[in-house]
């Protein structure tokens, strides 16, 4: 059973999956695609077409809809269309002779909404084992730890959360409301301000991902003027970027919320980790942080993270960063929940720790709760 197990993480901006028995592999997960579909509006029943690309959805006739928002399931009926496309059009998977899944659970997941992917899993997809497992959790497991701090950077908000013992301490977790998409607004309006406008999406996503870094500290950012660079977009435009990529850095670790108490990325960080009783974890989590997610690879954000953070601590704990395992992918913390889903995936399903179809039919979709607490 271990040999057919596909892991998949679902995000708000891509899905990504893979095969478990490929990996380690610079090939996994050999599938991320659009977390969205495109509904035609002519079609009575309201069909949804999913696509393995941003390019082939743009193609699709209809309107995009989305099926996640800030790490939840918004519309768990495109979510289905796009399971489909990626287990039965790009793994091969035959009605009647289904693999199994292993499925990374965003953080504060509900109840309700564990319970309805379990009963969506075994019910319309027909899976032969199924396991659910926290998504902080897995990123240390891709690199063979078991407690520590993870500060997740994703599309539409930061998670940070600690983990002792491979054990999610949601006391602790915090959620900011804030990430690569509001990061992608935060330029548009920078760049307002000297009145250029940059109308396509996909071309103000690709400059912010150009122009963005951290600078060493606040007041440089500030204060210290940046050498103008021009870039040309994919859609032909011309524009010249000056401090607007240092300004989004800042917006990075100190997102401009307004009307909400939210606390900066660094003292979230340092609020879960000590929010353990136990002093020993504290320090273990301190010493042990992971900086994951799609914008882990902002140039400059380790060093200035690590700047703040022993800024933060006592002379007597020394804040340290986990750097990437030498046998492991380049992408390693990009797609650090993946991964970590897939080494964990030959452990769960060979030693019959998953969720069996004779026990979701004997309990139901609760079971979730009991399999994979």
């Amino acid at each position: 059973m271990a040999d057919n197990v596909v892991v998949l993480d679902f995000g708000t901006a891509t899905i990504k999956a893979g095969m478990a028995y490929n990996f380690p592999s610079e090939e996994e997960p050999r599938v991320v695609t659009p977390a969205a579909v495109k509904v035609m509006e002519e079609s009575a029943a309201g069909a949804v077409s999913a696509a393995a690309s941003n390019e082939e959805l743009a193609t699709l006739p209809g309107h995009i809809v989305t099926t996640g928002v800030r790490g939840t399931i918004s519309n768990w009926d495109g979510f289905e269309s796009i399971l489909h496309h990626i287990l039965y059009n790009q793994f091969g998977w035959e009605v009647g002779d289904e693999g199994s899944l292993l499925i990374a659970e965003p953080l504060y997941t509900s109840k309700a909404d564990r319970e309805r992917l379990t009963q969506l899993m075994f019910e319309e997809f027909n899976v032969s084992g199924l396991f659910l497992c926290d998504q902080a959790v897995l990123s240390l497991y891709a690199i063979g730890k078991l407690t520590g701090c993870v500060i997740d950077f994703g599309h539409g908000k930061t998670d940070i959360a600690s983990v002792s013992e491979g054990q999610l301490h949601v006391a602790g977790a915090r959620r900011l409301e804030f990430g690569g998409i509001d990061l992608t607004q935060h330029l548009a309006d920078l760049l307002k301000q000297r009145g250029i406008t940059v109308d396509d999406p996909a071309s103000l996503q690709w400059l912010k991902e150009q122009c963005i870094r951290v600078a060493e500290n606040a007041a440089l950012a500030a204060e210290t003027p940046a050498e103008p660079k021009t870039y040309t977009l994919p859609n032909g435009q011309a524009v010249t970027i000056t401090n607007e990529g240092t300004l989004l850095g800042e917006a990075m670790l100190r997102p401009p919320i307004k009307d909400m108490d939210c606390p900066s990325v660094p003292d979230a960080i340092f609020m879960a980790c000590t929010s353990h009783v136990d002093p020993g974890l504290r320090k273990a989590c301190l010493e042990t942080m992971l900086v994951c997610g799609g914008g882990s690879g902002v140039p400059g954000l380790l060093p200035r993270l690590h700047k703040e953070m022993t800024a933060l601590c006592p002379p007597s704990l020394q804040p340290q960063f986990c750097t990437c395992p030498g046998y492991m992918p380049e992408h390693t913390f990009k797609y650090s929940v993946w991964m970590g889903g897939a080494i964990l995936s030959k452990v769960i399903f060979q030693q019959n720790q998953h969720i069996t179809k004779y026990e979701y039919d004997e309990m139901g979709p609760t079971v979730v709760h009991k399999k994979c607490a």
